[in-house]
């Protein structure tokens, strides 16, 4: 209830024009989440009956929002016609319609059956967007903002969150931790308050101090997340992750935990891995991958740059099977690859593509590489 009230204290901010940006990011990341989308309704509904009673909102101002919010209407969901679903609204929806089509949840406007939206297609049927630079962050006071996806990347320092412009996004004074996550198709780069840089990947995330107190610098990672961690002999930096701990002084690795495996490939310096529940360190040297799984720990040599193209704009696979790339591309952009029973999966081969084109694209070189047909229905590829 309590987290019900608070949004609508900012939904009323908003229509009344006092929000504040982090107010209005605040927003953008609670509407974005699909559990919320009955109650964004609601609020809808009764921001639209509510509005005429904010004095400081003018009609002359609402009809020229309002045109606005249509003009963006048209532009963003490729209406082309029957434009009386906003003008019946007007004045009092125009502030609701802008901060629903900022958030982006399109399912209330395009349940009308005379809206249309464009359909990428392609020679396999429908086609796909690749993801890219989209993240949240969640601090520990309970606040969650959507980053701003025109920035390169975010800077945490003395309690304060800012773009890599100098943008400030928040003071976080209060909160003593924050968690930036990406979601399927995003990635974001983050910077920590030691210095220490971060490349996160789709489907991950990653939990740190808003100030690195006491004698170590202690942070959490899920799904895939390179690090570049800043030297500091009297200070060493942990990072927890899927079953295991590393320590390390300053050094570059990547760390992939996506399922029952976490995969520490290092780049260059040193680290020391321990695994959950044991006392038993293995020590990596450049070059080195550290494999842990349900079997145990194995580490083998290996080249880093295969496993770190990602954060290039690379997706790099060598010795792959299909059904390992097409794990891939799901977290990437966001659709699910649907094999026939009996699919034999030991073909090999190598593959390498830009992950800005289109899923298409990708799926052309998957063809030849691999023998085999692609159907795309929606969000479902089917491989024949």
């Amino acid at each position: 209830m309590a987290a019900q009230q608070h949004i609508t204290h900012l939904l009323d901010k908003y229509l009344d024009n006092s929000h504040t940006p982090a107010d209005y990011q605040e927003l953008l990341a609670y509407f974005d989440i699909a559990a919320h989308e009955t109650e964004a309704e609601a609020l809808l509904y009764k921001a639209i009956g509510a509005i005429e009673s904010y004095p400081s909102v003018s009609t002359e101002r609402m009809e020229r929002v309002t045109s606005n919010a249509f003009d963006t209407l048209q532009q963003r969901i490729g209406r082309t016609h029957q434009p009386s679903l906003i003008r019946r609204l007007l004045p009092y929806a125009a502030a609701a319609i802008l901060l629903f089509l900022s958030v982006g949840i399109y399912w209330y406007i395009q349940q009308n059956e005379f809206i249309t939206t464009p359909v990428l297609t392609s020679e396999f049927g429908d086609d796909a967007l690749p993801g890219g630079n989209r993240a949240y962050i969640t601090l520990s006071d309970g606040r969650r903002i959507a980053l701003d996806s025109t920035q390169s990347g975010l800077s945490s320092s003395n309690g304060k969150h800012v773009y890599a412009d100098g943008a400030e996004l928040l003071n976080s004074s209060d909160a003593e931790y924050a968690t930036v996550s990406t979601p399927i198709g995003g990635e974001y780069e983050v910077t920590l308050p030691d210095g220490t840089r971060a490349w996160l990947n789709a489907n991950s995330s990653l939990k740190y101090p808003t100030e690195f107190v006491g004698g170590e610098r202690r942070v959490e990672t899920t799904g895939e997340v390179y690090l570049e961690v800043a030297s500091n002999k009297a200070k060493p930096f942990i990072v927890q992750s899927q079953g295991q701990e590393i320590r390390v002084l300053g050094t570059a690795f990547n760390i992939r935990s996506y399922k029952a495996s976490t995969i520490t490939t290092l780049v260059h310096g040193k680290i020391a891995l321990t695994p959950s529940g044991t006392n038993k360190q293995t020590v990596l040297t450049p070059g080195n991958q550290a494999v842990l799984s349900g079997t145990g720990l194995r580490v083998s040599d290996v080249d880093p740059m295969d496993y770190t193209a990602w954060r290039d704009g690379i997706i790099l696979n060598k010795d792959a099977s299909l059904q390992e790339i097409c794990q891939e591309l799901e977290r990437w952009y966001g659709v699910r690859f649907i094999f026939p029973v009996g699919f034999d999966n030991s073909e090999r081969a190598i593959i390498s593509i830009d992950r800005n084109e289109k899923l298409s694209s990708f799926l052309a070189a998957l063809r030849n590489s691999y023998r085999v047909a692609f159907e795309i229905k929606g969000k479902e590829v089917y491989v024949r």
